[in-house]
């Protein structure tokens, strides 16, 4: 999925909290989330080095964002809002292409 609706009042009502280096961390996160379609990581490791995070104030800025936003499932971090999303996509994509063929 290369785009994604960002409703700004959404995000401001639920992120009042987040620094600004948090607010970064978000960003990448949700960008990687919707890239992939799949969940974030749970090796330390390749999640830091996915997110350019080098030091240790961008380490745990991830992991704060991911403790209020994520959660920890076997398979990684999931996200309610972008599953929900990426399912929309995923269905108005198979549409598309069942019309297409219809054509």
């Amino acid at each position: 999925m290369h785009y994604y609706q960002h409703n700004i009042a959404d995000y401001r009502k639920d992120t009042t909290h987040l620094t600004l280096l948090e607010h970064g961390a978000y960003h990448q996160l949700l960008d990687q989330y919707y890239l992939s379609e799949l969940p974030i990581p749970l090796d330390e490791n390749k999640l830091h080095r996915l997110m350019c995070a080098r030091n240790e104030d961008e380490k745990n800025a991830i992991q704060t964002v991911l403790e209020d936003f994520f959660i920890k499932t076997e398979d990684g971090y999931i996200h309610k809002r972008c599953d929900v999303e990426i399912e929309a996509y995923q269905t108005k994509s198979e549409r598309a292409v069942i019309a297409a063929k219809l054509r």
